[in-house]
This record gives structure tokens, sequence and C-alpha cells, in this order.
């Protein structure tokens, strides 16, 4: 237990309640009865409210003007009257801010770096001051929100980590002035809860930079953009090993449908390895929060669900549209019952899913055996190997051509999986018309854009069997703060016709990232969004390119925080009878 006498935080970010209620929104129970909506929460085992403060959203129309000091303090007192923790998430802006955004409040816009740390300081101290006076002092308090990028830019953006340090000290030390850390605690927050190496990189340098003392580590996790479930286990496992503090996920989200107007698709669906339903939304929520309360030595304090209370709205589209834990007429699903969980309804050694096999292509005739094993996720984030037992398999593994769906029974955790073997004929591909898409000769053949001192890009070889063969070349762009980077190149059509262009992309992906596959011809122009994932390679492509004689000009465009991507495979061939 903390110090607060519970065992586990089982949380909501609902900053967004006060506008959705002055817009109509009417909150339901499983049986159609309207709650409100902190008995709501109560009723299914919230605990704690997490909270956003923006300075002035005065200053920026599409606000609203919600998330100030008052809409904060009216929310305050909601949450102490039900004997609720509280969470608060200072933005140090004036609207949102993410790894690709830090943009100062208009009151600061003019201010020296000296200025500026101390109005950081004032602004910290007042505020959580004022909260004080009214009874309402938080239990936790961030400094900044999703920092690993920098805050306040462009004076404490990364790779500026003293500036960035001195920033984040003076809203320590204001935090501090009014309360020690056994009235309330400090926090940090990043995003990309599963990918470690990003995590390690900012607190060491950070650490090593003169932060002071904090007390919990906070992440954002989402599956479909920061890593996998042992991902998420494997991090925050290191972080606590390395920092000896306690860890929080602070935001966490999952879709209950597919929609092209929602915030993931069905490519980020297949990243984050669970379906867009509501029983796989209760899954995400059910693993995050066996995964933080498996940590040793009761370190993961607890999870928070990123705006639940949300209703689609009549035009479609944002967050609302399929993230939210209610459907279009007010009324919850059933993610809302995990909030149940507690440390003793653990069940970390429990298997959550098994990872079935990816389709393979073989020649008719060929000899391809399926896996003897498959991984098996556990709830806790771990993977262990369980034999499998195909029906239906060929003798001596040979295909006969055609698709084939083999049953397989996973043994000792009575499941079933599929596997797909297509057996058909190579098809000779056409000339790939790219020059040098194996970056044989460097970058001379390709045109690049953007990118700065603070952006690598770099030629990683793969070597693979026969050796000596050529090897098969990556392209690794990486940028150390906000960045934009074009790769492209033009080329001549040798007849009209229609066109295909595909890659293949890996990477890391995170709040405000946009790659895009492109090809133009003239003022016509088609794109493919491209969803980054880090294990394992994805094909993304554009059909039916339709053009006259002339050129084309294909490529990719990157807009992203700090963060890494891998291209390979670049291939633009005449489109098969067309």
């Amino acid at each position: 237990m903390d110090g607060n006498g519970i065992g586990f935080y089982k949380g909501m970010d609902v900053s967004s309640l006060p506008q959705c209620l002055d817009e109509g929104m009417v909150l339901r129970d499983f049986d159609g009865t309207v709650m409100e909506p902190f008995c709501l929460m109560r009723k299914y085992g919230v605990n704690s409210i997490r909270l956003r403060i923006w300075k002035k959203p005065e200053n920026v129309p599409e606000s609203g003007g919600y998330c100030n000091f008052r809409h904060t303090l009216e929310m305050a007192k909601k949450i102490k009257a039900q004997g609720m923790h509280f969470l608060l998430d200072f933005h140090y802006s004036d609207f949102w801010a993410d790894p690709a955004n830090q943009k100062k409040p208009k009151d600061w816009e003019g201010l020296d770096f000296g200025q500026l740390e101390q109005a950081v300081y004032d602004y910290t101290q007042e505020t959580l001051s004022a909260l004080k006076a009214e009874g309402c002092l938080p239990d936790v308090v961030q400094i900044g929100n999703e920092i690993r990028s920098g805050m306040l830019f462009p004076d404490g953006e990364l790779p500026d980590y003293a500036q960035m340090v001195r920033l984040v000290n003076a809203g320590i030390r204001g935090a501090r002035a009014v309360a020690d850390k056994g009235e309330m605690q400090v926090m940090i927050h990043l995003d990309q809860g599963g990918r470690y190496f990003y995590l390690k990189e900012w607190f060491s340098n950070a650490i090593e930079n003169g932060l002071e003392d904090f007390d919990l580590m906070g992440l954002s996790y989402y599956p479909f953009w920061h890593g996998g479930f042992p991902d998420l286990k494997e991090t925050l496992e290191r972080l606590v090993k390395d920092y000896r503090k306690p860890v929080m996920i602070v935001e966490t989200a999952y879709a209950w449908r597919r929609s092209r107007k929602g915030f993931i698709d069905g490519t980020q669906e297949r990243i984050a390895g669970l379906p867009a339903t509501p029983e796989g939304q209760a899954e995400e929520l059910e693993l995050v929060m066996n995964i933080v309360a498996s940590l040793p030595d009761g370190m993961g304090l607890g999870v928070y669900y990123w705006e639940p209370l949300c209703v689609p709205g009549m035009d479609g589209g944002g967050w609302a549209e399929n993230m939210g834990l209610l459907d279009e007429n007010g009324k919850v699903m059933e993610g809302i019952r995990n909030f149940g969980f507690t440390r003793e309804r653990l069940h970390g050694g429990d298997y959550a899913k098994v990872y079935a096999p990816a389709p393979v292509t073989v020649q008719p005739g060929q000899e391809f055996r399926l896996p003897e094993e498959l991984g098996i996720l556990c709830y806790d984030g771990s993977v262990r190997k369980e034999r499998v037992v195909w029906e239906d398999v060929p003798a001596g593994g040979i295909w006969q051509a055609g698709e084939h769906r083999v049953k397989g029974r996973v043994e000792g955790i009575r499941a079933f999986v599929t596997a797909v073997v297509k057996a058909e004929d190579e098809i000779r591909g056409e000339r790939n018309l790219l020059r040098d898409a194996n970056w044989e000769e460097g970058m001379a053949q390709w045109d690049t854009e953007g990118g700065g001192e603070q952006v690598v890009a770099q030629i990683y070889p793969e070597f693979q069997d026969p050796f000596p063969a050529p090897p098969l070349n990556a392209l690794r762009v990486e940028g150390k703060k906000n960045f934009s980077f074009s790769i492209r190149q033009e080329v001549a059509l040798p007849a009209p016709g229609h066109y295909c262009l595909t890659v293949e992309f890996r990477g890391a992906d995170t709040t405000n990232v946009d790659i895009r596959l492109f090809a133009q011809y003239g003022e016509e122009r088609k794109e493919t969004v491209i969803h980054p994932a880090e294990h394992g390679w994805t094909e993304y492509g554009i059909e039916d390119i339709a053009c006259e004689k002339g050129s084309l000009t294909v490529g990719i465009s990157i807009q992203s925080p700090p963060n890494y991507g891998m291209m390979r495979k670049f291939r633009l061939v005449r489109s098969s009878g067309l």
C-alpha cells in the first residue's frame, strides 16, 4: 500500500469532461440508467483522476477556454469530494503540449531565458498554492507533458539538455515550495512507454545535466505507437532497476472499432495485435494493468486511461470516434469493468493471446514445414513457447498449388490458431524503374530535403545468404529533435500506362508522426500513410498510378518528433494487366 492507502491506481484522464458535458453529453450505465460522471467512475473502481492544465487557453480560440485554472479548480473540488487521488498535469502552454508541440504560453513569448525560468517557477508555485488554499492540492504533479523532445520551444528544445533541465528544475522547485514529497510527489512524464532506448537516453542525459530529485516516472503507452506488450514489460523493468523510481502509465487507450475517421486504422490495429472491438479494447487495458502491477517490489503504481468519457459526434472523426469507453449513445462498454482491477486480481502468468504464424508463400511442390512451437503472450507481458499440433498438413511438407488454411491446436492452453500457406508459381516481376533502389551508390541517385544537423540519414547493409551475396541495404533516418525529411527520385516513364510503387518500412511511432509514401505526376499526387512498426518490415504501396508518357516523382516524406525510421526495397513497376 502507498501513503494514501491505495494498492493500485486505476485512473482516468477526464480533462475534457466539462466541455463534453457543456456540449450535452449524457453518460449511461450498461442498463441505460443515466449516471453522474463521478458516480459512474467510482462504481467501476476508478480511484484516481488526472487533469491537464493550460496556462491561458483563452489565447487559443479552438481550446474553447477549457482546462484553465477555473475549470481545474472546479474539477479538483469534485475529485477531493469523492476522496479520490488527484494527478495534475502542467502542460506549460496555452494549448496542447506533446513531443511535437511544446509552444510557450503567449504571455511568455518575449521573455529571455532567465525570465522564462523564473516564470516557470512562479506559475507552478502560484497555481499549486491557490489549489492548496482551496483544499485541492494534487497528490502528484507532472512537470510538463510528454517532454521527451523538451519543453517551452525553442529555449528548452532538445538536444540542449542543459537548458531544458533548468526549466524542469524551476517547475520542481516551484512545486516543492508549496509542499514536500510527503504531501505531494513530483512526476516526470515522457512518451514511448515501450521503447527503453529512448527513455534511458533521456533520463541519463537529464540527470547528467542536473535534473533535480523527482519521485515518479510517468509514461504514455499506446500499443499502436509505442511498441508491443513485451516491449512495455522490458522497458518498465529496466527503468525501475536503473533509477529505483516507481512508475505509472499515465496515458493509454485503444480503439473499440475501426474507423477511417478515427484515431487508428487497420494497419495500426495489426501493429497493436488486438482487434479494434469493445473486447479488444478491454483486453488492452487488462494487459497494461497486469504488466504494471507485475513489476517487482510493487514499483508499478497504476494505469490511467486517456479521455475515456467521450461520445462519437454527429460528424464523426477525432478521438471520440473510436477511442473512448462510451458508445454512440453514451453507454459504457466492457473496458470500464477493468477498473475493478486490484493487485489481488493479478493473473500475469495466464495467457492472453497466441502469436499465429505470418502467412507464407511457397512454390508448388516445395517443402515447407510449419513451426513446431508458437509464442504465447502472457498478461504480465512475458512470452513463452508452446507446442502446436497442426491438422491436415501434406505429407513431407510438400504443398500443392492453391491457398491452404491449416488449423493448429496449441497444447497446454486449449487454444487454436490458423496458418495460411499459399503455393503459387512465381510471377516474373516487371523491371524496377527506380535508379539504384538498393542505395549501392549511396544517395547519388536520390534527392533529399530537410533534416539539418540533428538528422542522420545512413545506409545500413544486411548481409543475406548465400554469402558473399551483395547486401540488402536499408536507409535509416533519425532525428534528435523535431524534424522534416524527404527523399525522392524523378523517373522517366518508358510509356503511358499504370504503375505501382512499393516500399518496406519499419521504425518507431508516436503522437504527431506523419510519414507518407507518395507519387506525383504533374499536379496529381497520390499518397499512402505509413505507420511504423518496430518488429519486422511492413510493405506499403500505391497502386494504379495512371500516367501519360513523361516523368513521375516518387519518394517518402517524414515530419516527426525525435524518432527513427528505416526504408528498403523501393520498387516502381508497370502494373500487369493494365
